[in-house]
């Protein structure tokens, strides 16, 4: 699926295509070209890591582990 733009009126629509194909798509509202742009797309990010507190976590457990075996 990719998104294309209307050069002119700045008409949005989708098309379904190949990815080696590179159709010449015309606007439906004024006639003028579209060009195919960048879609836009949710990422989401799984596991660790990806926030500063992630980070925290495992330097606080260490922590605990390296105080735990002093009082021993």
């Amino acid at each position: 699926m990719y998104r294309y733009v209307c050069e002119e009126c700045g008409y949005e629509t989708t098309i379904i295509h190949g990815i080696n194909e590179s159709p010449k798509v015309i606007c439906e509202e004024c006639g003028a070209r579209m060009k195919r742009t960048i879609g836009r797309v949710g990422i989401i990010f799984k596991g660790s890591g990806f926030y500063t507190t992630d980070s925290r976590k495992s330097e606080r457990k260490k922590e605990t582990a390296t105080s735990s075996e002093k009082k021993d």
